[in-house]
């Protein structure tokens, strides 16, 4: 069952963790993202996101067409960056063309909203898009300040990245934020199957786990 499957991956993950979820351009992100939510609903997990080019929108329309009930993720607490098209309940933007990106400034932001939220997971949606349009050396700034994250024990953050642009362009960098993850999934889709495995994990239980998601018992999920 997916529930039985996937709870037993997210269960096991650390508050604090910095989780790198690896996706090519044809496995459906958006379908993880979906799973997550609905996990976080289930076990009353705030859930925040941090919404970067317009990432949010794009995922969240591909769900509508693949009919997936889009209500809660449409009312999600988001941090926008950069983009122009909103959606979710909007706590703070950054001008990517001012803040590129100010590190500083969206932990203010974080901050405010968390001191009275307590513990969320926090997907991050796009990062890719920001290490693209950098400078080499900016988007190995990028990649390091991530590090500054990981042990803040008010969240678990996911950071999707489509490693499909970055193994082409920026390797040296996808390698760096590997080495920076507390954990590293791989989300892959095969058919109407999506696979997600756990390459690296704080957490000895679930090294190298593996569970298979068939596309009916997502719908129910």
């Amino acid at each position: 069952m997916v529930s039985n499957n996937l709870e037993l991956i997210l269960s096991h993950l650390f508050p604090g963790e910095t989780v790198l979820v690896e996706y090519d351009s044809l496995s459906s992100p958006e379908v993880l993202l979906y799973l997550i939510s609905k996990y976080c609903e289930k076990n009353k997990i705030g859930i925040l996101i941090d919404d970067i080019g317009d990432t949010l929108v794009e995922f969240i329309t591909r769900l509508e067409l693949m009919q997936f009930p889009i209500d809660r993720l449409a009312k999600t607490p988001v941090i926008k960056i950069g983009g122009k098209r909103e959606i979710g309940s909007i706590i703070g933007t950054l001008n990517t063309d001012k803040y590129l990106l100010d590190f500083k400034y969206y932990g203010t932001i974080y901050e405010e909203w968390i001191s009275s939220k307590g513990f969320v997971f926090n997907p991050v949606l796009g990062f890719h898009k920001l290490l693209l349009v950098s400078e080499y050396g900016e988007a190995v700034r990028l990649a390091r300040n991530v590090s500054t994250f990981v042990g803040k024990k008010s969240r678990t953050a996911f950071y999707f990245m489509n490693t499909s642009l970055l193994n082409r362009h920026l390797l040296e960098v996808l390698y760096l934020l590997e080495e920076t993850a507390t954990t590293v999934i791989n989300w892959s889709r095969k058919g109407s199957s999506y696979h997600l495995k756990i390459l690296k994990s704080a957490n000895e239980d679930i090294i190298e786990k593996t569970i298979t998601l068939n596309w009916s018992e997502i719908k129910k999920y």
